[in-house]
């Protein structure tokens, strides 16, 4: 008899042929089609071969047991994990259990080869074109996971999730009461800084709203951000980010201080279940990881459908936002239009926030949607849904060009000549002239790039004999405003938060660094001084590099700048050689040499004027600069030695 493939349970009922129906070894193999050796072993005893390989893999039996449900159960859901999330989950097991020897190199590919119920296949991302958009096939799709997959889970153990975002100090105009002139505008007060903070809100179906997650635009926490008057509120959540919206790593955080503290099931083995959308930081391998091991599974929405679908999105987000605008224009009328701060933003969003968490505004978000008491029929006459497309026969449908998502924009001249590949020839030669241009660009920008970097390294130079103290960046993770308050010192003082500097020798005047400096490009005089402005966020914020701007424009913007920040100091220095004619006669002309006269020491500039003490601000208007003075004096020009025009000494 030909052997064919058998399995574990052939080789029991073999067994059971053979000790209970009185089946000879041999007519218990060829029935079973088990070999007969493979028979006499396990009757005497020897193991199988998946046992005995079972003792020298890495994680045991029920464990493996249990990573097949969860693969079949993603995979149901329509996200079927990678070969790297897979790894990332058994690394996470493994870790726990003390083991941090890597996997091996085939470890998934073996995996899945000694498990018949797995298999490697092509997975087809679902991307916004799957739907066209919120639509009866896109409701249907989600709720027939919502119900088959899902319906088992408490709803106190269900938490919808999302990021919102507030430009802080912006606000909306609106009706008022005044003049019936027609000529005369209206103005409303209010704050125009325009910040941006994003929050994680998090809600469960039973109308319990999480601690929220305060995600704010900067390098690093600042302990003048809060204030003991906070308290009430000390069970916040905060963190940074350079944009101030999520990112992986701020995602990952959230869900290990935030969501799984706050949602440990009464049961122990009660699984939790997280409604999102399908961002990207929320399918991470960490992430997906870290979901596996504490049993909770996520539910993505569809593409486009957060609007119909998301509790968060129908009634709580707009009534905190609504709330947050007025609490803003309160502040706007007792603080005379000053810029709202992070301070400010707590205190308004915290007055919102319980406006617009309630639990009966909570639970209106969970029916209106149809999530909890889960009802497909209120999803799918949800005001806002849209029809089905009519699918057209492919014989009469005209070929439309291929989708280009966010990932898919050309960014590169090369990338550009590829879409133009099998194109029509008046549509190859359009993309030829993008391609062309894009390549001009690219070469103009690596040419500025070395030149940044070159200027840089300069500074570098200059700075570099000067000793150094560095201070430790602190610790990414989210920060309560309770660890905040009883830490004191835990988190740094903006003039600390990146390097305290210990110098020897005194800083010399950037604007005299600056004309010393030799630069083909007049500009990069400018430019150069960002260089040792590191610590200065104010003019690494202000000073842009510009190269399309006129060099006169670019010395104006500085002094100004300069100017503003700083009253003591010394913008009126004269140079005494030939000064450009397209400058103010208050922004020192940095294309010139600064000559010194006879007996100039060259410590000061010549015929510097500045303000010891800070009287009042300067301020720029056009081509003017205002500053406070009194004239003392006139100079007048008496000889040809470098000396300088009529001007006024203040």
């Amino acid at each position: 008899m030909v052997r064919r493939n058998y399995t574990e349970d052939d080789v029991a009922e073999a067994i059971l042929d053979t000790t209970d129906r009185g089946l000879s070894q041999n007519e218990a193999a060829q029935k079973r089609g088990v070999p007969q050796s493979t028979l006499s072993g396990r009757l005497s005893g020897q193991a199988s071969r998946n046992e005995r390989i079972q003792a020298h893999q890495r994680i045991p039996k029920s464990q493996e047991e249990t990573l097949i449900r969860w693969v079949l159960r993603q995979e149901s859901l329509g996200y079927a994990p990678s070969h790297s999330q897979l790894r990332a989950c058994v690394e996470a097991i493994l870790k726990q259990q003390g083991d941090n020897k890597p996997l091996g190199k085939h470890w998934t590919t073996r995996f899945v080869k000694r498990h018949l119920e797995l298999s490697t296949k092509l997975g087809k991302r679902q991307e916004a074109a799957r739907f066209d958009g919120f639509t009866p096939k896109a409701v249907n799709w989600y709720f027939d996971i919502r119900e088959n997959e899902y319906g088992w889970i408490k709803p106190e153990n269900t938490v919808n999730v999302d990021e919102g975002g507030i430009m802080v100090g912006f606000g909306l105009d609106s009706l008022v009461i005044g003049s019936s002139d027609p000529k005369k505008k209206a103005m409303l007060k209010g704050v125009q800084s325009r910040t941006w903070t994003s929050f994680i809100e998090a809600v469960t179906a039973t109308g319990r709203a999480l601690k929220p997650g305060i995600i704010f635009k900067g390098k690093e926490l600042q302990k003048q951000w809060f204030l003991n008057e906070f308290e009430l509120i000390a069970d916040w959540h905060y963190i940074t980010s350079p944009n101030g919206w999520t990112d992986n790593h701020i995602a990952l955080e959230w869900l290990k201080d935030v969501y799984l503290p706050q949602t440990e099931p009464r049961d122990a083995s009660d699984a939790r279940l997280i409604i999102l959308d399908g961002h990207g930081s929320h399918a991470q391998d960490e992430w997906m990881a870290t979901c596996f091991l504490n049993n909770v599974y996520c539910c993505y929405l569809p593409a486009h459908c957060s609007h119909g679908l998301q509790p968060l999105d129908n009634g709580i987000f707009n009534v905190i936002k609504g709330a947050y605008r007025k609490e803003l224009q309160k502040l706007a009328s007792l603080t005379d239009s000053a810029p709202v701060d992070k301070v400010h933003f707590i205190r308004a969003y915290a007055k919102a926030r319980e406006a617009g968490m309630g639990k009966d505004i909570i639970l209106s978000g969970w029916r209106f949607t149809g999530n909890w008491p889960i009802n497909r029929h209120k999803a799918l006459t949800h005001p806002e849904i849209q029809p089905d497309k009519e699918k057209v026969p492919e014989r009469f449908k005209t070929p439309s060009p291929p989708q280009l998502h966010s990932d898919d924009t050309p960014k590169t001249s090369r990338q550009v000549r590829d879409l133009a590949k099998h194109r029509s020839r008046p549509t190859r030669r359009k993309y030829s002239k993008i391609a062309k241009g894009l390549e001009a660009l690219e070469m103009k920008v690596a040419v500025q790039n070395a030149r940044i970097t070159g200027l840089e390294e300069q500074m570098a130079q200059v700075r570099r004999g000067k000793k150094r103290k560095a201070v430790p960046n602190p610790n990414r993770r989210f920060m309560t405003l309770a660890e905040t308050l009883t830490a004191g010192e835990a988190l740094p003082d903006s003039k600390k938060a990146e390097i305290e500097v210990d110098v020897d020798e005194k800083d010399e005047s950037v604007i005299e660094v600056g004309v010393r400096f030799e630069a083909s490009d007049q500009r990069d005089r400018i430019y150069s001084l960002r260089g040792m402005a590191k610590g200065d966020q104010v003019m690494l914020e202000q000073l842009k590099i510009d190269y399309e701007a006129p060099t006169a424009k670019v010395y104006q913007d500085f002094a100004s700048i300069a100017a503003q920040q700083d009253p003591e100091v010394i913008v009126l220095a004269e140079s005494a050689g030939q000064r450009r004619t397209d400058l103010p006669s208050w922004v020192p002309d940095w294309s010139s040499i600064l000559l010194p006269p006879a007996g100039y020491d060259g410590e000061e500039p010549i015929f510097g004027a500045g303000l010891k003490k800070d009287y009042s601000k300067p301020i720029v208007a056009g081509d003017a600069l205002v500053v406070s003075g009194v004239p003392i004096d006139s100079i007048m020009r008496v000889g040809r030695h470098a000396m300088v025009g009529d001007s006024t000494v203040l």
